[in-house]
């Protein structure tokens, strides 16, 4: 039995990023508040603020609020765990606090959906990042829309010269995995993209620890596959250890989501061909603007899509920052 050491950085990387949630629809309608009140208090309920891309959420939205001279504070598991309960206990001390707005990532809408009901029935602002449509409680939602993003990263594959055979890598075959993986099969279809070729959608319970052997796996089922890709943060390390232990390197590359030290180390070696940087800054800042404009009145969008910027060795000296 093989044990495997992450590497600080590999630690890192290894969470669960795009979460078990549902992308930004691509378009909505136009959301307001009923009844207007000053927001004076945001409370940002991150699920996963030790991992650096959700870390950059935390001090965009931080810095934002300072600016307008909102009280904010953001809670979260210390570690690189998911913590629904934690996230839950947190929100409803937030409302016991009296907070004005609240952020959430309600990756889980069954076990989400009381306190946010509970925030709603007090009349509490609420705002949900990169989760989408995994709830509708709330006022409205920013982020990652997977479903283009999905379509993208075939347009983008389809670069790579030669027939390109992909499997996709997820945690369950539910929200933001079956929109990624939609928007993929259309964006081929859509884009006439004839080199690239869906193979199948295999599945790690969002458990770092189990990437590198469903990937393994799925290599030896499909030796015809030579691109490995996911949405999900957590598959960089398991990715590359199922490539290196397959003695697949330069004939099988990875597709990933995300730019951390070992994504960026990754493309530079080849080992990854590019990755998906999504704007978790302008998701932390843009949150507090519109949260802000919702409760004078004006008229916001129900969800905004902020987008990706697809990084490989063309691009990662200046977007790999």
């Amino acid at each position: 039995m093989k044990i495997r050491t992450l590497t600080a950085v590999a630690a890192s990387a290894a969470v669960l990023m795009a979460m078990s949630a549902c992308s930004v629809p691509s378009s909505s309608p136009a959301s307001t508040a009923g009844t207007h009140r000053e927001i004076k208090s945001i409370y940002f309920s991150n699920v996963l603020p030790a991992y650096p891309p959700l870390g950059e959420a935390n001090k965009c939205f931080l810095a934002r609020a300072k600016k307008l001279n909102i009280k904010a504070a953001t809670g979260g598991p210390p570690d690189l765990t998911v913590n629904n309960q934690l996230n839950i206990n947190q929100i409803s001390q937030a409302i016991a606090n009296g907070y004005d707005a609240i952020v959430s990532q309600p990756i889980d809408k069954a076990a989400f959906t009381p306190v946010m009901q509970q925030a709603k029935d007090k009349g509490i602002y609420q705002a949900t990042l990169n989760t989408g449509d995994s709830t509708d409680i709330q006022d409205f939602t920013i982020g990652t829309d997977y479903t283009i993003q999905g379509a993208t990263v075939a347009e983008q594959i389809s670069k790579r010269s030669g027939d390109q055979k992909v499997i996709i890598l997820g945690g369950a075959p539910t929200g933001t995995n079956n929109l990624f993986v939609d928007g993929f099969k259309k964006g081929i279809a859509s884009k006439g993209l004839t080199n690239v070729s869906y193979v199948e959608n295999v599945f790690d319970a969002g458990d770092p620890s189990k990437s590198a052997d469903v990937v393994g796996q799925a290599l030896t089922a499909h030796p015809e596959v030579n691109v490995v890709l996911s949405w999900e943060g957590s598959a960089v390390p398991g990715i590359i250890t199922a490539i290196k232990e397959k003695n697949l390197v330069g004939k099988v590359v990875g597709v990933t989501n995300d730019i951390t030290p070992q994504v960026i180390s990754g493309i530079k070696d080849g080992i990854i061909y590019g990755s998906s940087k999504q704007n978790f800054c302008k998701m932390g800042s843009r949150v507090v603007d519109d949260l802000v404009a919702l409760s004078k009145g004006k008229s916001i969008p129900k969800s905004v899509d902020t987008g990706i910027t697809f990084v490989t060795k063309d691009n990662v000296a200046s977007e790999g920052k």
